[in-house]
């Protein structure tokens, strides 16, 4: 009875008409959803045609009923047709072809098929990683994925992504699909890529140093991902060239922003394990925080949000820096580049003696600095807030220096 109805549900599926298609993957999704959903070999394969062929449909509403469907599926069907749905996703993604970009219709084909299988293939992961038990099946007799295909798939995607990565380097609509899925990988399966884990993490650090800002966001979120599974051997090939890309003099602050929050990010993911690079890491976030340009503000906040992961994470080996981190803490909290002080208290008597007709050029002047500069612009107000962060964490993980603390904040 089970296949009769898949069987006219693919035979929908196969219409012209929109509403007939979404009808049916509809269906075909609440079938999957059931305890009871069995289908031969032969129906699996056409399923899984089906579902890969529905991403690509140009109705929106029912590609994504397919991303839906894909999981589910997955967990249904022998492993081996899992397996090659999942090879096949991972070809629509990273595989070979045009570069993405144009503007041509078939160019803005590919990158919107590009785009739902990237999604499709998180969404597997999800399932796969997430929904899997232990066997081949749960309680009830209910299809489960396996430990097996959960392992292979991760495997499989693991190996393609960096192939594809490799492959499309310069294709930043490829290497974005890529660090995403990588990134969601690593978090639900980390643990299951023992042999893929020093390929992963010199291809993210190779991606950490791209000159495009959001890939290198996306890099540094799959390197914090990935430290928690790597050993301390292989986690020092991470920490040591961040730390020695830190030191280098005439680094360009863009990146030194980037290495900052990368080293904070891992800092937070690995806990105590980070202890032994501290001696290095806490002088040069100081070092950072105090040199940043003018205006870097942002550099200045990642510094000293990096500082309160070092506490918060690494209280004892952090402890013989205390010093040094109250000071930074204590500097920053009054830190307000548009504070003139006292500076100014001078020029008031001589803004006194000047004539009134010079008052409508002052006018013409004030309107002028409006028009360059407003408040919204301010951000500095994130530093003072990071500061008064890594002051919390100081108090929150060394009560007992509360009285110096106290007597240091009442001295400045």
């Amino acid at each position: 009875m089970a296949n009769t109805a898949l069987v006219v549900i693919l035979e929908k599926i196969a219409s012209k008409d929109k509403d007939f298609r979404y009808m049916a993957t509809s269906d075909l999704l609440q079938e999957l959803q059931k305890d009871t959903f069995k289908a031969d070999a032969e129906l699996e394969k056409k399923l899984c045609a089906v579902v890969l062929n529905q991403l690509e449909d140009q109705s929106g509403d029912i590609s994504n009923l397919a991303v839906s469907c894909l999981g589910h599926l997955a967990r249904k069907v022998a492993d081996v047709r899992a397996e090659e749905m999942v090879r096949q996703l991972c070809d629509k993604v990273a595989g070979g072809g045009p570069a993405s970009g144009g503007t041509s219709a078939a160019s803005k084909a590919r990158d919107a098929q590009r785009e739902i299988a990237a999604i499709g293939l998180k969404a597997l992961i999800k399932e796969l990683q997430g929904g899997g038990g232990g066997g081949a099946a749960g309680g009830g007799g209910v299809p489960h994925a396996s430990s097996h295909l959960a392992s292979s798939a991760a495997t499989i995607i693991a190996g393609r992504m960096l192939e594809g990565l490799a492959a499309h380097k310069d294709d930043s609509e490829v290497v974005g699909h890529v660090l995403d899925i990588l990134t969601e990988l690593i978090q639900r399966a980390g643990g299951l890529l023992g042999a893929e884990h020093c390929r992963m993490r010199d291809a993210l650090l190779g991606a950490l140093a791209e000159g495009r800002p959001v890939m290198r966001k996306r890099a540094l979120q799959g390197l914090a991902a990935l430290s928690v599974f790597l050993s301390d051997e292989a986690l020092a090939g991470v920490v040591g060239p961040l730390l020695q890309q830190l030191q280098q003099p005439g680094l360009k602050p863009d990146f030194a922003r980037t290495y900052m929050q990368a080293v904070g990010q891992i800092s937070r993911a690995v806990g105590y394990r980070f202890g032994r690079y501290l001696g290095t890491a806490v002088p040069l976030a100081i070092r950072h925080c105090d040199n940043a340009a003018e205006g870097d503000d942002e550099l200045r906040e990642h510094c000293l949000q990096a500082l309160e992961g070092f506490v918060l994470r690494c209280p004892h080996d952090t402890r013989p820096s205390l010093e040094a981190l109250q000071g930074a803490a204590l500097r920053y909290m009054r830190y307000d580049p548009n504070y003139a002080g006292e500076e100014e208290e001078g020029g008031d008597e001589e803004d006194e003696d000047m004539g009134e007709g010079d008052e409508e050029g002052d006018e013409d002047a004030d309107g002028d600095d409006a028009d360059e500069y407003s408040d919204d612009e301010d951000v500095s107000w994130k530093v003072r807030r990071a500061a008064c962060r890594l002051l919390a964490a100081l108090l929150a993980r060394y009560p007992d220096a509360l009285p110096g603390l106290y007597g240091a904040a009442l001295g400045e």
